[in-house]
Order: structure tokens, then C-alpha cells, then sequence
């Protein structure tokens, strides 16, 4: 992959220092890695980029657009441009899973009500009604009647145009929680339960409770052929229990893990680190 090429220093890209970042970055000095820290935001792209670029930055506007300035000088992107064009694009993912056979929730792409009520009609409500791109849970909603989704619908319509197309999905029974996986390297290193405290959605960042994970072989199986389907070197994978087994809901390429981390007691960082070194090495 990058055989023959003097890769330097690697780029550790942020716009905001959270812990993941902090504890990635430290993990990486602790393996000697060389590295200059920037700060997206003060990039006037292409210029002020080397060979190598750890891309932790928050946003599908951003991370896009410095994925494709690396490989297009000839460099690496960590992950891969495409493998981040894919995972930030939550019915890319879905076509990218359903390709690979990996087992998700049936869900269908609508640009407006008329499309999005037919949607929901041939999946049974309730339907989960989510955007193409976001984190944490936000702007996910759960339509339980025609009234409900038409709600939504006209909700979306008075936010930005990229807010305006959306994705109606099966809702999966789950017990209370979800099962976030990390993988990295084609292994699943750590998982943790993401357990609901008031919400119905599971995510920690809307106060869901982390426990960890003992991982079976379905589950790790199922959580690498995720991060395969969208060609991701580390990736976040969500991962619900139904009735009829294991289902991926999501997978995503600028995974946050500390509370992984910290539940688990693996070295996430570390294992992110290592791959990281082990690719640009090749």
C-alpha cells in the first residue's frame, strides 16, 4: 500500500482535542510515532499537508474533501477516502452491507413525504426516520403512526437541504441497549453494551450507561465483515440484538472509543495505533 513511500511525519488532524484524540495521540507517542498536530481549521487545503494523514475530525464536510487531498498527492488517508465517503453516508453504508451480505435492518432512501409514507407503509410502522449523515443520535426520530412521520417530514423540510433527504428504517426490537464494537485491523478488540437510561436511543452521548462486552464469535464475524463492507482500516460498529440475530445498524469511520476504553479496560488506543503504524510501514 504505501510501499516505497517516505511517509514522514503523520498528520494528526482534530478540530476539536477530545479524550479520544488525547489518548490516540499518546498512544501513537508511546510507539514512536513522528507526528505534527493540526488544527483542520487553520488549513488552507492542499497546503500545509505531508504524506500521511490521520484524519480525526468531526463532519462529512470536512473529513471528505481532506481524504481525497491525500491520496490525490499520491499519499494515505487513515481511513481511507473511500472508506469514510462510504461510512458517512448512512445509506451508502446500508448498500455497502447489503452487498456483503451482512445482516441490517431493511431501510429505504426517500426525498419526500409522499415516498417516505410508502416507505414506512411496506416496512410497518414503527419506522426509524434518520438522516444520511450524523453522530449521537441527533435528528434520529421514531415515527409510530402516518401522523407522526408526516411531523418529522415537515420538521426536516425547515432545516438545511441536506437535511431534506432521509432514510425510513425497520425498527428492531432491542432489549434496552446496543452493542457498540470496535474493530481495528480486522479484529474485534473491545465492545460495550450502550444501555437506554430514559431515551430509546441507546447512545452514550444521550446518557446511555457503557458495560462491557464478552464477544462471541457471531458478533465478531458480523462487526468485521461490517467494517470490510466499507473498507475501513478501525471502525466504530453498531451492532443490535434481534430475534432473528445480530443486526448492523451503523459503522463509523472517525469512531470515538474512550468509553470503550474505559469499560472494557483494552487498549484501544493502542490497538488503533499499532494498525495505523503497521499500514504506513508496509
Amino acid at each position: 500500500m504505501s510501499q516505497g513511500l517516505d511517509v514522514g511525519e503523520i498528520d494528526f488532524l482534530y478540530d476539536v482535542m477530545r479524550l479520544d484524540e488525547k489518548l490516540l495521540i499518546d498512544a501513537l507517542r508511546r510507539r514512536g510515532a513522528q507526528m505534527r498536530l493540526i488544527n483542520a481549521e487553520s488549513l488552507a487545503a492542499p497546503d500545509g499537508l505531508g504524506r500521511v494523514g490521520l484524519i480525526r475530525v468531526a463532519g462529512r464536510s470536512k473529513v471528505i474533501p481532506l481524504a481525497f487531498t491525500y491520496e490525490a498527492s499520491g499519499g494515505i488517508s487513515i481511513n481511507s477516502a473511500q472508506s469514510l465517503y462510504i461510512s458517512h453516508d448512512k445509506y451508502l453504508t446500508y448498500l455497502a452491507l447489503i452487498k456483503a451480505g451482512v445482516p441490517t435492518p431493511r431501510t429505504k432512501l426517500a426525498f419526500g413525504l409522499e415516498a417516505a409514507a410508502k416507505a414506512a407503509e411496506e416496512l410497518g410502522y414503527p419506522v426509524i426516520v434518520k438522516p444520511l449523515d450524523g453522530s449521537w443520535g441527533r435528528l434520529v426520530s421514531l415515527a409510530r403512526s402516518p401522523d407522526d412521520l408526516a411531523s418529522i417530514v415537515a420538521h426536516r423540510r425547515q432545516l438545511e437541504s441536506a437535511m431534506h433527504d432521509i432514510l425510513v428504517q425497520e425498527y428492531v426490537e432491542k432489549p434496552g441497549r446496543d452493542i457498540r464494537v470496535t474493530v481495528v485491523g480486522g479484529r474485534a478488540v473491545a465492545a460495550i453494551y450502550r444501555i437506554a437510561s430514559t431515551d430509546w436511543r441507546t447512545n452514550t452521548a444521550r446518557g446511555g450507561r457503557a458495560e462491557a462486552v464478552k464477544i462471541d464469535g457471531e458478533l465478531e464475524e458480523v462487526s468485521v465483515r461490517a467494517a470490510e463492507a466499507v473498507g475501513a482500516l478501525y471502525a466504530g460498529v453498531d451492532v443490535v440484538e434481534s430475534k432473528d440475530g445480530y443486526k448492523v445498524l451503523e459503522v463509523n469511520g472517525v469512531p470515538e472509543f474512550k468509553n470503550v476504553q474505559r469499560a472494557t479496560g483494552v487498549d484501544v488506543a493502542g490497538e488503533i495505533a499499532g494498525a495505523v503504524l503497521s499500514l504506513i510501514k508496509r
